[in-house]
């Protein structure tokens, strides 16, 4: 008997285009996950008989081969191994053994992005999941394959890193597949760099003249206690520095500017500028975000 499930794209998504600004709410959204059963032939006793418990290595990577050979056939860039997903796929497949079931989730377990954020520190926007189990990785594969939730998760184009993780238990080859969509890492000083790009090409756009740039201290460190709230609070950058308007939000990439940060930025009445930026984790974002103020003058 083989059994797959799916979780449909992201059990948590932090959309690239979906900021707060200001005092905005965070940019996270749950999306549904779906279960789908398929009957299969049971594993010859042959083969079950010279499985054993335990993780297969072969396996993982045969895996990871057919889903790249599948990926390039549809045109989307193929997976690299990352092992903070390893990791997490690894520990939720031994999971499913000693429950002796497939689940995303199981009680007392964290949900996908909370294991990811715990297994390393990959840095990611957005994860899937594929669960199965088979008498083997071709089939595990097949199954998967000819499941559109599943599918959807192999040739999704915005995945680029995948954790792989196959365990043997009676005469079941269990696998977890975790993917996830990377996201540069940039030092606060390489943020503010590409925030101020930014803000100059709005500038050009509105065909206004050139902001001046100032460097108050420790903007960097006030952006980065912004992540002590579930949301980016202006206030909070208000209260430290004095300032006619301030613009506060969170980005997987801090160079996308929300609208009312554009619509600031084209007041012909602002003559100055500065830039705070930090990559911080927290209950809402756990995986990790750019935290960006934005100071006006």
């Amino acid at each position: 008997m083989l059994r797959a499930s799916v979780i449909f794209c992201a059990m948590l998504a932090v959309p690239h285009g979906n900021c707060a600004a200001q005092s905005g709410g965070p940019a996270a959204s749950k999306k549904q996950f779906s279960k789908i059963l398929r009957n299969q032939p049971s594993p010859p006793l042959s083969t079950a008989s010279k499985s054993s418990a335990g993780e297969d290595p072969a396996a993982e990577n045969e895996l990871l081969e057919l889903a790249n050979r599948s990926r390039e056939l549809a045109g989307a860039p193929p997976l690299r191994a990352d092992e903070t997903l390893r990791r997490a796929a690894r520990q939720h497949a031994q999971l499913m053994i000693t429950r002796d079931r497939l689940d995303h989730q199981y009680s007392g377990e964290p949900e996908l992005l909370h294991r990811i954020a715990t297994a390393g520190p990959l840095k990611m926007d957005y994860a899937g999941e594929n669960l199965a189990s088979a008498n083997g990785a071709a089939s595990a594969n097949d199954a998967l394959m000819h499941s559109p939730p599943h599918r959807h998760n192999l040739l999704d184009s915005g995945f680029d890193v995948a954790g792989i993780a196959a365990f043997w238990s009676k005469g079941q080859l269990y696998v977890v597949q975790d993917f996830a969509h990377e996201i540069r890492s940039y030092s606060a000083h390489e943020g503010d760099k590409l925030v101020s790009k930014a803000v100059a090409e709005v500038r050009q756009q509105a065909g206004l003249s050139e902001l001046k740039q100032l460097e108050p201290p420790k903007l960097d460190e006030a952006a980065c206690s912004l992540s002590k709230g579930s949301r980016p609070d202006a206030h909070l950058i208000s209260a430290a520095y004095s300032n006619l308007q301030v613009i506060a939000y969170t980005q997987s990439h801090p160079e996308v500017l929300p609208p009312a940060a554009v619509h600031l930025l084209s007041d012909p009445g602002v003559q100055q500028f500065a830039v705070g930026a930090c990559y911080a984790r927290n209950a809402t974002y756990p995986n990790g975000t750019y935290w960006v103020a934005i100071l006006l003058h």
